[in-house]
């Protein structure tokens, strides 16, 4: 269960932390914070969705209370990046093509409601299907393609991930 809901959980709570290493912490903590509230389980709903709330509000928690303590504002920054293949390895060049994209992709996924998030990450960046998306985010299948159809119109509106990936842009 770990190891599957993890990469979810990730991508969820990646937002509130500084980079990748700190969002690493940060699920540690979560699983810890997961555990802990398992009595809390209501079985209303998956439990990976409640199990990403629980990490999220974790997050956000934390994240309030250490912009209370430093005083200053937590930038959600890049969220990681998208996966390379591992069997070349791509020029300087491309590196930072894809550290730039991977920024771009990152930063308009933060700015999309959570659920719209989740299913444009499981279905487009993690490839899932239809049915096993629904299943994750506790939605019908015709919810996950309205979600998605929502979701894709949002990102085709930033004008700045609109001329980076024209062609990604076209999907959905």
């Amino acid at each position: 269960m770990v190891r599957e809901l993890s990469p979810r959980i990730w991508m969820a709570i990646r937002a509130y932390a500084h980079d990748d290493e700190h969002a690493d912490d940060l699920l540690q903590d979560c699983w810890v914070q997961i555990l802990g509230a398992l009595d809390s389980y209501g079985k209303r709903g998956p439990f990976s969705s409640w199990a990403v709330a629980v990490s999220r509000n974790f997050c956000q928690s934390k994240v309030e209370v250490e912009e209370r303590v430093s005083g200053t504002e937590v930038s959600f920054g890049h969220m990681g990046e998208i996966p390379e293949d591992r069997g070349t390895v791509p020029s300087p060049e491309e590196q930072s093509t894809r550290r730039y994209w991977a920024e771009l992709v990152n930063e308009a996924l933060g700015r999309l409601p959570d659920r719209e998030r989740d299913v444009v990450v499981l279905r487009l960046l993690e490839g899932w299907d239809t049915s096993r998306t629904a299943a994750a985010v506790g939605v019908s299948e015709s919810g996950v393609r309205s979600i998605l159809r929502r979701a894709m119109s949002r990102l085709r509106k930033m004008k700045r991930l609109r001329e980076a990936l024209p062609e990604w842009m076209g999907a959905d």
